[in-house]
């Protein structure tokens, strides 16, 4: 590793520092009192109703309750946009003024990287990029290298997995071992099977999904490397730089005045840039993606490093100590990152954040998927909150602006919501009832809703602009703004139901598409960000002279096609175009999960009511069926489904059994088909496809002696195709032939009588309504385009 140039403690840099501090936690202070400023506001016009209630007719409630709710929650959005007004504010500007200054070193120059500090977190954006593209430079010289081992839980991952892996061996690192504990029911496993064996590579397989991601997860802390000193963690579509253990490894550690080296006890972990880039050119909403991840990792987290708030761990890109992870262990929760997080904290424990390990990525490419991945994020996010409120609260080892960052994420998932919900609801009040409540006028109210509105965008803005990113990244801007209002009633739904529930639900997967559209390379420095705001600098031409050939003339020309005064309105008029149509396709896009998982089957609370779903049984007792000499019968069905196809494949019912006396030999016939209502009664069983079969016989004197065991259809099954509204139709039998009658058991808890149906993966179909709003800006993307790609040609 290369030598580690860490700052002295000279007594300028700490006075500068301590100036920072106070200049920051001032303006923080002053954040936080323009935030309650509204409530405040709110509480005094409430009183003033009341006071007056008595002369105020039914209409005159009901116009206030309009009024009153929506700025009530208009004041609390507020208290968010607050806080992305002030990251974005001071990361830009630090940005600009330091990294303006120092922005031709070397890179090498170390920075000390503690939350405490205010400045901090800033100076690793502001203080240390050369504008070269070829990273940060940040390594430490420990006299050593501590072993690291990288963790990889995977499900059904066959197109991105062994990119990772190849990544994961191309590691610019001596002591290192990958550890993949894998689940999957897919062809990941034949891939899998071709990287055993090989140096630095533990393949470990699971033949359940017990504790998900973090059940996983556990396993791989089981048999990690003793030595290993740090554990990192990467997503089946991350596809991790050479350098990246380097880059982490720094974060843990600090120097003094002496340049000795020591390791900051309370850092547990580091967290970096979740980079979705890999296809960001996808389409629109792969683009609003990208610029939605833009803003939180290059604006936001960044900003909680320098003020010293709670940071979180984001389930993937980042480093955590070994011995750390082994004392508190992995949860089981559909949020483990989340979960893990909290832990640390309760404990006194911090996590710091970088963006320079950032790690490419995939962005979700189907809005479907997007819905069901913020459902889960959003369901296990608002448990957590629920479980964790009262230790993080109480605990001594909190610090009080680590609780209150801990109370914005508290309604972290339902901040679009309360926007949505809060502007409906005052320009009912304002418009329809012309009713304000004392001491508001429509011009606060206003005022209230644009401010609320873009927040969020330019957080993006300033994000995409900090990565230097290409001026058709932009534009992701606009779609993460429609994105996040789109996401509204599934996010809200899923976070309340986090928030009730006893227990989480399933985990459902986000599929990959393994799709790359752009070249990816370190992130560049930041100091190019004094040409955005301030142009190039003087003799800056004599280092980049502008090609002869290149004609800008027509750029002007074609603006001037349409007048300015109409620009405007034409791109606000896009906006809410494509916002509407987004919206209202969002409402319609199938919840239910498809039914290609594992559908497990259920019996109700007294084994009478025979379905299957997702879920992994419950009961303590599990229901059984005996089987009789002429055969039993019994279906299940998976009901209200939306239309979907079960692509050609086979079909796999894994069962389990028990009892039985003697030579003990059943038989049990498995078949599946369409109902096209909610029931079954009636249905026509299509699968096994003829003349394939799909049964077997089970008992001592059977083909399977022991229980579960799993009966495939003969040969691959053609397409079946689900109705909107109709059911999958599970039928089993199972008939008697000799010895002792055993019984088949079900609704089980996983491992013991979990039986199962796993028909091939399951196809839904996208609504394109999103589209047709995005139509009326196709020109202007199309016009923009054009012409940059005719200054292009002519360079």
């Amino acid at each position: 590793m290369a030598g580690d140039s860490s700052p002295t403690h000279h007594p300028r840099a700490e006075r500068g520092q301590l100036l920072w501090s106070i200049l920051v936690n001032a303006i923080v202070a002053l954040a936080i009192v323009i935030s309650i400023i509204p409530i405040v506001l709110l509480v005094r016009g409430f009183f003033d109703l009341v006071a007056r209630s008595q002369a105020l007719s039914g209409v005159d409630v009901l116009a206030y309750a309009f009024a009153f709710t929506g700025l009530f929650l208009g004041a609390i959005f507020f208290t968010y946009a607050i806080k992305y007004y002030l990251g974005t504010a001071i990361v830009l500007l630090t940005t600009l003024v330091l990294g303006g200054r120092n922005g031709n070193g070397n890179g090498n120059g170390h920075s000390h990287p503690d939350g405490d500090r205010h400045a901090a977190g800033l100076s690793r954006i502001s203080r240390n990029g050369n504008g070269n593209g070829n990273g940060n430079g940040y390594h430490i010289d420990l006299g050593y290298h501590p072993f690291v081992s990288i963790h990889v839980a995977a499900y059904n991952e066959k197109r991105v997995i062994e990119r990772l892996l190849t990544c994961l061996e191309q590691l610019d690192y001596p002591e290192y071992e990958v550890v993949v504990v894998d689940d999957s029911t897919d062809e990941s496993v034949q891939i899998l099977q071709r990287w055993q064996g090989r140096p630095r590579f533990k393949i470990g397989h699971r033949t359940s999904r017990l504790g998900f991601k973090g059940g996983a997860l556990r396993e791989a802390l089981k048999v990690m490397d003793p030595r290993t000193e740090y554990v990192v963690i990467f997503d089946a579509d991350s596809m991790p730089f050479p350098d990246s253990i380097e880059r982490f490894l720094p974060y843990f550690y600090q120097t003094n005045g002496d340049k000795e080296v020591k390791r900051r006890d309370d850092v547990a972990a580091v967290q970096s840039y979740q980079w979705h880039v890999l296809n960001k050119s996808e389409s629109w909403l792969t683009e609003a993606v990208r610029a939605e991840y833009s803003g939180s990792y290059m604006v936001e987290r960044p900003f909680q490093d320098a003020v010293g708030s709670l940071k979180m761990i984001a389930g993937t890109a980042y480093m955590i100590r070994a011995d750390i992870l082994r004392e508190v262990g992995w949860g089981t929760s559909l949020t483990e990152d989340w979960e893990l997080t909290l832990k640390l904290y309760a404990q006194g424990y911090k996590v710091a954040y970088t963006p320079w390990a950032e790690t490419p990525a995939e962005c979700v490419s189907t809005f479907a998927r997007l819905a069901r991945q913020r459902m889960r994020w959003a369901e296990g996010h608002t448990f957590n909150v629920r479980r964790w409120f009262l230790p993080i609260m109480l605990s001594p080892s909190v610090r009080p602006l680590e609780k209150l960052e801990f109370l914005y994420d508290a309604a972290y998932y339902l901040q679009a919501a309360l926007f949505a919900v809060g502007t409906l609801s005052w320009l009912l009040a304002e418009i329809v009832f012309h009713a304000h409540i004392p001491g508001w006028t429509a011009a606060l109210g206003w005022s209230l809703i644009f401010s609320n509105i873009f927040a969020l965008p330019l957080m993006n803005l300033g994000g995409l602009i900090l990565e230097d990113a290409p001026r058709r990244d932009l534009q992701g801007v606009l779609g993460a703004l429609v994105l996040s209002f789109a996401l509204v009633p599934f996010q809200g739904w899923a976070a309340m139901k986090g928030l009730l529930e006893k227990e989480e639900g399933p985990w459902f997967r986000t599929p990959k598409t393994g799709i790359i559209t752009d070249e990816v390379k370190h992130l560049r420095r930041l100091n190019l960000l004094r040409r955005w705001l301030l142009g190039p600098r003087a003799g800056s031409y004599a280092r980049a002279p502008m090609s002869v050939t290149t004609r800008p003339a027509p750029i002007a020309h074609i603006r001037a096609r349409i007048p300015s005064r109409w620009i405007g309105w034409i791109v606000a008029g896009s906006l809410l175009l494509a916002f509407g149509a987004l919206a209202w396709g969002g409402t319609r896009v199938p919840v239910v999960q498809a039914a290609g998982n594992p559908l497990y089957l259920h019996g109700g609370a007294a084994c009478t009511t025979p379905t299957m779903d997702q879920s992994v049984g419950t009961q303590a007792t599990p229901c059984a069926i005996q089987s009789t000499a002429g055969g039993v019968t019994t279906v299940w069905s998976f009901s209200n489904l939306p239309l979907q196809t079960v692509a050609l494949g086979v079909w796999d019912f894994t069962m389990y059994w028990t009892g039985g006396s003697g030579n003990t030999n059943d038989t049990v016939t498995v078949s599946a088909g369409v109902s096209l209502t909610a029931s079954c009664v009636g249905f026509l069983a299509t699968i096994p496809n003829p003349p394939s079969t799909w049964t077997t016989t089970y008992g001592s004197a059977g083909v399977h002696t022991t229980s579960p065991f799993t009966v495939s259809t003969s040969a691959s099954q053609l397409p079946l195709v689900i109705p909107a509204g109709g059911s999958l139709c599970l039928q089993v039998v199972l008939t008697h032939n000799t010895g002792g009658r055993p019984f088949m058991t079900y609704d089980g808890v996983a491992g013991l009588a979990d039986t199962r149906l796993t028909p091939p993966t399951s196809v839904v179909p996208e609504s394109l309504i999103g589209w047709l709003g995005l139509a009326f800006a196709i020109p202007l993307l199309t016009q923009r385009r054009r012409v940059l790609s005719f200054l292009r040609s002519r360079k």
